[in-house]
């Protein structure tokens, strides 16, 4: 009896948290196309502050370009690519320094 009185409090809150985020006109996430031109690698990952430096595994196309789409919230994000395990940075993104010594590729995810 307790965990369907919880189930619904927890779906009472999520409700409540959907209606606040709506009503703050403010679109939670948005499908960011992440791609790089990496013809002689095997794998390619997506490494970022929006998936707290998880990495995420892009999809070899033609050409040798892999591509990808990841759910992102509004903001401003820093993030980098691991090419067969060496980290490399796009070609048209913004980069900011990373505070180790190295640049990270900047990311702006607007509402």
């Amino acid at each position: 009896m307790e965990a369907t009185t919880g189930s619904a409090r927890r779906r009472g809150r999520q409700l409540v948290w959907a209606l606040v985020v709506a009503g703050m006109g403010c679109a939670w996430a948005r499908q960011v196309p992440f791609r790089l031109h990496a013809p002689h690698a095997r794998q390619v990952l997506v490494c970022g502050s929006f998936t707290h430096w998880r990495c995420v595994a892009l999809h070899r196309g033609r050409h040798g370009v892999f591509r990808g789409r990841l759910a992102v919230a509004p903001g401003l994000y820093e993030y980098g690519f691991r090419v067969d395990g060496h980290w490399r940075l796009g070609r048209h993104a913004p980069r900011v320094r990373d505070g180790l010594g190295g640049h990270n590729d900047l990311l702006v995810v607007g509402r």
